[in-house]
């Protein structure tokens, strides 16, 4: 993370001298105006993974910060045009007002689409997200891209520093050129993603099956593929170029490159998989994740909960790193969820539990790591945070279709 927040503290700087220069709310407006911006573009960019996971292999620390980004952001961006409003001496119709006629109020009227967009990101991120599918979310959340954009052209047609300093502007050119990069190369992962062929498929369960992938083309004859995964890592699998990336965890590797994932059946991509016949070819983005790398990095207890599919993050971790000071249980709704019990039984010994008592049995030096669907991680957590543990070592991996 020291490299990301020099980063970040790098792309301010050019921000500083201009606090010398406010001296009224228009201003005020501009200066939060530009920090809102900043605040968004930096948001945009740690959510795209490809980015972030370059920027820093501290995934749960990015998400956190991406959140951050998105409260200060809101803040900001939400009170520009309250400050603009102000210092105009308008009413409120002046935020919604759309007037395309002449230059200026076209970069104005974009700001206003902005501000329009970034209420639907919002709400939709905080006070409606219980009830959103997590489907729709993430379609909503693609909104931040056009906003971004338009909150850079609505800061270049208006912003009064922009327009003073041609220093400035370069700057804010630069920083339009590197978003638009970042997102032409978001949308363009697809064409160069590692296609792996379906090598052995053996149903675990009724319910659960485990897919064996090695690597093709070029994969194949240099004996590799992606880079090898550490304990608790996702990739991503496609079924074709550009269809919908779904993540999984990563089971086993072995040293060919093969990698081994365990999925459920729960909806239709998980169908789809489920009708491949062997030899056919995927798509494999990644890995990305470990969020259970605490868990290993010494001997602090540390705490494996385990909802359902949940445990797939775990096996490898266990497999690799078992010890007196790691615990697992695991909350199954039925035996077909069961899946690498005895393995992880024989590891653990009676360290593992697949029957998920009624209170965690509580050590305040653990760390708890808790994967599984936003339920369960909703309401292990809180259970966690009412006995008592820090916010600070209770780490999250969920699982949503």
């Amino acid at each position: 993370m020291t490299r990301l927040a020099a980063l970040m503290l790098l792309t301010a700087l050019p921000f500083v001298p201009l606090l010398g220069r406010a001296g009224d709310i228009g201003d005020a407006a501009n200066l939060t105006g530009l920090g809102g911006a900043l605040c968004l573009w930096w948001q945009v960019l740690l959510g795209i993974r490809q980015v972030s996971e370059r920027l820093s292999d501290d995934r749960l620390a990015v998400v956190a910060l991406h959140r951050w980004l998105g409260g200060c952001g809101a803040f900001l961006v939400l009170l520009h045009p309250l400050l603009e409003m102000i210092s105009l001496q308008q009413d409120l119709a002046y935020l919604a007002e759309l007037d395309f006629t002449w230059v200026e109020s076209t970069y104005t009227s974009l700001g206003r689409i902005a501000l329009g967009l970034f209420l639907l990101l919002w709400l939709s991120s905080t006070l409606l997200r219980a009830a959103v599918r997590h489907r729709l979310w993430r379609f909503v959340h693609y909104v931040s891209y056009p906003l971004a954009g338009l909150v850079l052209l609505h800061a270049w047609g208006v912003g009064s520093y922009l327009a003073e300093l041609p220093w400035l502007r370069a700057y804010w050119l630069g920083l339009a050129a590197v978003l638009a990069l970042a997102v032409a190369w978001r949308a363009a992962v697809p064409l160069w993603t590692h296609r792996y062929r379906l090598a052995a498929a053996e149903a675990l369960s009724p319910t659960v099956t485990e897919y064996t992938l090695a690597p093709a083309g070029r994969g194949r004859a240099r004996g590799r593929g992606l880079r090898p995964p550490r304990p608790g890592q996702f990739c991503y699998l496609r079924l074709r170029a550009f269809s919908r990336a779904h993540p999984f965890s990563v089971v086993r590797q072995g040293e060919d490159g093969r990698l081994t994932f365990a999925v459920k059946s729960a909806g239709p991509f998980t169908a789809r998989l489920a009708r491949l016949a062997p030899g056919a070819v995927l798509r494999l983005d990644g890995p990305y994740g470990t969020f259970t790398r605490e868990a290993h990095e010494d001997d602090r207890p540390a705490v494996l909960v385990a909802g359902g599919i949940g445990v797939t993050p775990f096996v490898d971790l266990v497999r690799r790193h078992a010890g007196p000071h790691m615990t697992l249980r695991h909350l199954v709704s039925s035996p077909a969820e069961a899946v690498y019990r005895e393995e992880l039984r024989d590891r653990l010994g009676p360290r593992y539990e697949d029957a998920f008592p009624r209170d965690l049995p509580l050590d305040r030096r653990a760390r708890y790591f808790v994967c599984g669907s936003p339920g369960f991680i909703a309401a292990t957590t809180a259970r966690l945070r009412t006995r008592g543990v820090p916010r600070e070592q209770v780490f999250t991996e969920q699982f949503d279709c």
